[in-house]
């Protein structure tokens, strides 16, 4: 018999409505912990809500941080840390969307 915090989780099987439509992206990032501090990530899966990075797993990420986007033209997101697996984490955009 599960456990009753067990039952409380999501079906891993089961996919996750999403908000909006997820494009498939391959994009240079910058993430900005301050004035004369950049860490460089790669954005994945942008879509008008946010999007998923792959960043170094040992680099730790605040809760929310400006995240620039190199595609078609440059653009500065504020983000919000939405969830983090090894290299790979998920961030909503707080202001304007980038998609």
């Amino acid at each position: 018999m599960a456990d009753a915090r067990e039952a409380d989780l999501p079906n891993p099987a089961v996919p996750v409505a999403r908000a909006g439509k997820r494009h498939r992206v391959v994009q240079q990032g910058r993430i900005v912990l301050g004035p004369e501090q950049l860490i460089a990530c790669t954005v994945h899966d942008l879509s008008p809500r946010g999007a998923k990075i792959r960043v170094a797993s040992e680099q730790v990420l605040p809760e929310t941080f400006p995240l620039v986007i190199a595609a078609h033209d440059l653009r500065t997101v504020t983000v919000r840390l939405r969830w983090r697996r090894g290299d790979l984490a998920g961030v909503a955009f707080e202001d304007e969307p980038a998609a």
